[in-house]
């Protein structure tokens, strides 16, 4: 009798252990994480740090599945509207008003307690929001700097960089020769918000006014005309391969001086010019007459206004952009932390390139907190590239540029 009531009970017990272990995996939270990183560092950066978050928490699971950075926001809107499951992606910060005005994200202001908004770099955290609530979590900061070759500069007799643009022009001038010039021009117009900022112009404010036809927008365009056509930068005929014209000429000692943020610093460190890293200098961009900026940037992590899971979501987001987390991406990819404590830690305490860009978030400005933000260069940028090369004045252009801006929202 004994015996057959231990093998009851026996039964009862394994039945117990089987009925919790089902529901333990059916409470299992899984989510989907899209990331625009590429597919090196980065990426293997990002799921290491998964990893440690699902051994850290075996109720969750967070599958990570990278996405191409030049289709993702298509595809972000795409996966939501069709109902297809993405809890958690990795946003361009400027990709972030249109997706909060489409009702796409999951709003955070309940979530993320006062203590945790304070410990952010306040310009970073200032990019997720829109119309007042808080949409992500900045996992990358980005600010473009003045980047200098200070052998260059040391040879023209300099020992410091530009800090106004007259100096910029009189620097960059004095180190031009026949094989060398002094400070590369992008055509591409993100990179001429600094210069705008400098002059005091603008491109449109948050309440969609649009500012590039006042004169002070104009003097800056006409400041960046100015440096070409008194030989202070390249002396190519157009601006085919750009931006790898820049980073080549810059490693390669062709050009002392570009504007270029963090995320160029590893390749920079591989050229033949800066094998010795001290002769990497990095500066705040030159002060104008009425003012200083450079586009603070960067991406971050928001959550799927469909996510089954917010809360969940919500804590994995933490972790990857908490002061470890920060800490450890500086480290390895030369990032810039998003956390404001991170700055103090003295394994970057020391490091100039860290310092020199933090110099720059310091003075660095929000682009327009629109839906319509991220649209804004594809009219900018190839009529900047027509005024540069001289195939239009720069009224004319900038009147192309804020007719092109006024249909995309929708003014009179």
């Amino acid at each position: 009798m004994r015996k057959k009531l231990n093998m009851l009970l026996g039964s009862a017990l394994m039945m117990l252990l089987l009925s919790a272990c089902a529901n333990s995996a059916a409470d299992k939270v899984e989510l989907t994480f899209w990331t625009t990183t590429d597919k090196g560092e980065q990426t293997d950066f990002l799921q290491q740090r998964i990893d440690a978050y699902n051994a850290e928490h075996p109720n969750v699971k967070v599958t990570l599945a990278p996405v191409d950075f030049g289709t993702a926001s298509n595809q972000f809107k795409s996966a939501l509207l069709s109902g297809e499951k993405v809890d958690i992606f990795r946003s361009d910060n400027s990709w972030i008003p249109e997706f909060a005005d489409l009702g796409l994200l999951y709003p955070l202001d309940e979530l993320a307690s006062d203590k945790d908004r304070a410990s952010y770099v306040a310009s970073a955290l200032q990019s997720n929001e829109y119309q007042g609530s808080l949409y992500g979590l900045p996992s990358v900061l980005e600010a473009p700097a003045l980047l200098y070759n200070k052998r260059i500069l040391h040879e023209a007799g300099y020992s410091s960089p530009p800090a106004t643009m007259d100096e910029l022009l009189q620097i960059a001038k004095k180190v031009s020769s026949k094989d060398r010039y002094g400070v590369y021009l992008n055509n591409d117009s993100y990179y001429a918000l600094p210069y705008l900022w400098a002059f005091g112009g603008s491109t449109i404010t948050d309440d969609k006014k649009i500012e590039l036809t006042s004169d002070n927008s104009i003097s800056a365009l006409s400041f960046m005309l100015q440096l070409k056509q008194e030989g202070a930068t390249q002396k190519y005929p157009d601006f085919s391969d750009s931006y790898s014209r820049m980073m080549q000429d810059f490693t390669e000692g062709k050009s002392a001086m570009i504007i270029n943020g963090p995320w160029a610093v590893l390749e920079i460190l591989e050229g033949s010019e800066f094998k010795d890293a001290d002769n990497l200098g990095i500066a705040q961009i030159p002060a104008g007459p009425n003012g200083q900026g450079s586009p603070i940037g960067g991406h971050s992590f928001v959550v799927s206004k469909y996510s089954d899971y917010p809360e969940e979501a919500y804590e994995v987001i933490k972790y990857l952009t908490s002061e470890e987390t920060q800490l450890l991406q500086s480290e390895r990819l030369r990032t810039l932390p998003t956390q404001t404590s991170v700055y103090q830690n003295q394994k970057l305490a020391d490091d100039p390139i860290i310092q020199g860009f933090k110099d720059q978030v310091d003075v660095a400005k929000a682009r327009p907190l629109i839906p319509e933000g991220s649209q804004m260069f594809n009219d900018f940028t190839p009529n900047l590239t027509d005024i540069l090369l001289g195939k239009q004045s720069v009224q004319a252009g900038v009147q192309k540029i804020e007719q092109a801006w006024k249909l995309m929202l929708n003014i009179e």
